[in-house]
């Protein structure tokens, strides 16, 4: 029996104290089936906020100052980091707005746990989206990036529209459609905090997500972007799009397992990943490879229980293997 932590995105108000309420539904469902599969396995499991994380001090080491114990369903005394086997850092509100709290929070996990998911190299590289260069440049298929400069001269002044989003972010917050040079008034002065990708008119029909357990398929979804604004092309549901089951052709399952290892040729350990791409005339091209923190939508799939026990088997032969996952991220340049 091993102690494994996983930070979620707690919904403050709403917590009790026999109850750790996580803030999107989709995970919460989700974070629920892992612990089950971990405890039916043996394991210890426990609930933080990450932001309830301090850092170390003359008199103490680094530790949560609240500690939420599943199988007891309340809260304990918090353990030390170093009792922990494996911390999974699944989900943290607001963390790209703090991103040197967040790095400092890796280290740490880094320092006293044996096993940290998805590993900190990966978490590191994936984190910033310049990623999406790196494996255009491996010639895997992707919605071509590009940098802001190269977008206003290649794209947007020959009229070819093209999706901004923020080198770090997520859930769709800051992403915009530009259409003209004039579109880019709005990040003036910060054009090096974003990045472009072409806009890929194949979104309307869908945006797949396939999960995957290191290079295992687990499940997919399709989601839409909302069908009553046509305006509207992200696919988050809290911008009113749709999610629903989706069953892969063999294609787009290779294609994601050979991005997968691509980007394990990075030299990041891949663990726990979600895939989304688009499928145009020349085959699925990526929109973003998730191996941070993905929303893993298995109850959408209905196999929300089924992928709970799978998760926790790779744990437990994960913590069964001593954790010899270790790799370092090479930069871009290092892979150029």
């Amino acid at each position: 029996m091993a102690n494994i932590l996983l930070t979620l995105a707690e919904e403050v108000a709403e917590t009790t104290d026999s109850h750790f309420a996580v803030r999107f539904p989709v995970d919460e469902n989700d974070c629920f089936d892992f612990a089950a599969g971990l405890k039916a396995l043996g394991h210890k499991v426990y609930f933080v906020n990450w932001q309830d994380l301090e850092f170390e001090t003359a008199e103490r080491g680094a530790h949560f100052t609240r500690l939420f114990d599943y199988g007891a369903s309340r809260f304990v005394k918090p353990l030390e980091l170093s009792e922990f086997a494996l911390v999974f850092v699944y989900k943290m509100e607001g963390f790209y707005f703090d991103l040197p709290r967040f790095f400092q929070m890796i280290e740490v996990f880094e320092k006293h746990v044996q096993i940290v998911v998805n590993d900190p190299a990966t978490i590191r590289h994936n984190i910033d989206k310049s990623y999406l260069f790196q494996l255009s440049e491996k010639n895997v298929r992707v919605g071509s990036p590009f940098t802001i400069e190269d977008a206003l001269e290649k794209r947007l002044s020959k009229d070819l529209p093209c999706v901004v989003k923020p080198l770090f972010g997520e859930r769709g917050r800051n992403v915009f459609l530009a259409q003209s040079p004039k579109d880019l008034k709005q990040i003036e002065g910060d054009e090096k905090k974003y990045i472009a990708q072409e806009f890929m008119p194949e979104i309307r029909d869908g945006e797949k997500s396939l999960a995957f357990l290191g290079f295992d398929f687990q499940h997919a979804v399709v989601k839409k972007p909302n069908r009553e604004n046509t305006d509207e092309f992200r696919c988050n549901e809290s911008l009113g799009g749709t999610v629903a089951i989706y069953d892969p052709s063999e294609e787009e399952l290779q294609y994601c397992v050979d991005l997968l290892k691509t980007y394990e040729s990075f030299g990041c350990p891949i663990h726990f990943s979600r895939i989304d791409f688009v499928t145009t005339g020349s085959g699925p091209r990526l929109v973003e490879a998730e191996l941070l923190n993905p929303s893993i939508y298995a109850n959408y799939s209905k196999k929300g229980p089924q992928f709970g026990k799978a998760i926790a088997k790779y744990f437990d032969e994960l913590i069964n293997k001593n954790g010899n996952t270790a790799g370092a991220c090479k930069s871009a340049a290092d892979v150029r």
